[in-house]
């Protein structure tokens, strides 16, 4: 049943919940060509704005529609506060995300 679930979840693009996880209906493939710090599953953004809101480097920005974006990724510190406070999930770490060696600390 669970592999099912799975493969539905994917077909349809819905959450399925177990274990305390969100399956994203993204695929590894997709991970991987991502190449920035953080995923935005913008068919899940409902636009409240929160997560911009809550972030404490000003990193995350809204477009004029209010759909969120990383506007310096500089900025960034990997927080977790924009992905823990997510009401829909819609915010992830890029897990193949690092950090440039030359990059400032």
């Amino acid at each position: 049943m669970k592999q099912n679930q799975n493969n539905d979840c994917q077909q349809t693009n819905h959450r399925v919940f177990g274990s305390g996880m969100a399956i994203h209906p993204i695929t590894p493939k997709r991970i991987e060509q991502h190449k920035g710090k953080l995923i935005f599953f913008y068919e899940w953004c409902k636009k409240c704005g929160i997560c911009v809101y809550i972030c404490p480097t000003k990193a995350l920005a809204a477009k004029k529609d209010g759909t969120p974006y990383m506007a310096d990724e500089s900025k960034c510190t990997l927080c977790s506060l924009c992905w823990r406070i997510c009401p829909d999930f819609a915010i992830m770490k890029n897990p193949n995300w690092e950090e440039s060696k030359d990059a400032p600390k």
